[in-house]
């Protein structure tokens, strides 16, 4: 099989950042792309932004069938996020904080380049380029056009992407069927316990403060390597996925000096993420079952006595939208100790609280079994892509 080395600006027709334009809540004229038009992979049009604007004079910003967008500046778990264009909405306008790769169809498939983009190795290796703060990261769009990828011929880049199709298509089912039945657990908690918004149990309305101990997390100093080890999980905002109830294993601890330093809460808390280069992320959470440390793009929220852990998470879940309202930036996210701690929830009696509890014990063991099927395709279909970009498929 023939192979070619080609910079990523040599397979496109171009890679380019998009308009630059500030957005408005008036759905007037062409939508444009947001970070958010591609959180989920898709680009998805209840997404989007507008900012009243005509076709003419944007006609160089008009996404194409088969472009591709590259999330060049987020948050890190969220950076490299790709989605391809296929004319929904008819017509979109390229947004800026997202790159558009236009493949040049001469030399590679859309399809095969999506896969591509989205595999470990060139993930990898564009991280080595990309610039790390805080909250963001972000990688310039030269780095991007001069990363170097081997590419086959075109019959077996359509080859390599037909097999990849049918085993992502596999691999999303199971990850819709997650999503389902998350759904579904969150419209039993609103008919039992009614919309935060609106309220119409008329349950008591408490901030957060006064039903849990609020903390935020921090960094200890990476000047002495001895704050870091293997003495305790040191989380961040990427183990609080949605998919996931339950915090996942953090990839970095700390030690026991770093663990005095560092900001700490008991089993049974819930850590909520309140900074964030994306306002999507902005409300993620997750219990923690185990005692954890964390860094400060987080609040965590013990709760007091008389609140289920499993009742306050779901809570905070079907309350995102309310968190993400007290965000200090709109196209970002920034929502501080203080702000987080003055949150106002109406809570339901302990008595309801522990009625949902064993509803949501039930929903974890379905929740639990179709993670663990999941898991077991994602590792199938990675190995596969391993195989496909390594030439050996």
């Amino acid at each position: 099989m023939t192979s070619n080395k080609y910079r990523l600006e040599d397979i496109c027709e171009f890679i380019k950042n998009g308009k630059s334009i500030q957005q408005t809540k008036e759905q007037r004229g062409l939508p444009i792309t947001r970070i958010e038009t591609i959180a989920n992979s898709v680009i998805d049009p209840t997404k989007v932004g507008y900012a009243n604007l005509a076709l003419e004079g944007n006609e160089s910003y008009l996404l194409k069938n088969g472009d591709i967008l590259f999330s060049h500046i987020n948050s890190v778990e969220h950076l490299f996020k790709t989605a391809k264009y296929v004319d929904v909405p008819e017509q979109l306008i390229h947004g800026m904080n997202l790159l558009c790769l236009r493949p040049n169809v001469n030399i590679i498939d859309p399809q095969y380049f999506l896969h591509l983009l989205r595999s470990d190795n060139v993930k990898k290796g564009l991280l080595t380029y990309a610039n790390k703060s805080v909250n963001q990261a972000s990688i310039s769009a030269t780095s991007v056009k001069n990363f170097e990828v081997i590419i086959p011929s075109l019959d077996e880049q359509r080859r390599i992407a037909s097999i990849l199709d049918k085993a992502y298509e596999i691999r999303q089912k199971r990850q819709q069927a997650i999503e389902k039945l998350d759904e579904l657990l969150q419209a039993i908690f609103i008919d039992i316990f009614g919309e935060p918004v609106s309220n119409p149990k008329c349950w008591e309305i408490h901030a957060l403060s006064e039903i849990g101990i609020i903390y935020t997390g921090n960094t200890p100093s990476r000047a002495d390597e001895e704050n870091y080890g293997n003495f305790i999980e040191w989380i961040k905002s990427d183990n609080l996925n949605n998919d996931f109830d339950i915090a996942t294993q953090a990839t970095e601890y700390l030690s026991e000096k770093g663990k005095q330093k560092g900001r700490v809460v008991p089993s049974g808390s819930i850590l909520v993420t309140c900074i964030a280069g994306s306002l999507n992320c902005i409300g993620n959470l997750a219990i923690v079952d185990r005692e954890v440390a964390f860094n400060q793009q987080i609040n965590a929220i013990t709760p007091k006595e008389n609140i289920q852990t499993e009742y306050l998470y779901y809570l905070l879940k079907v309350s995102k939208s309310i968190i993400q309202s007290f965000s200090t930036n709109s196209m970002k996210g920034m929502i501080s100790k203080s702000t987080f701690s003055q949150i106002e929830l109406p809570v339901a009696p302990r008595e309801q609280q522990i009625k949902f509890v064993d509803i949501f014990n039930k929903f974890s063991v379905l929740k639990s079994k179709t993670n663990k099927e999941f898991s077991e395709l994602d590792n199938l279909f990675n190995a596969l892509q391993q195989k496909a970009f390594s030439g050996i498929l």
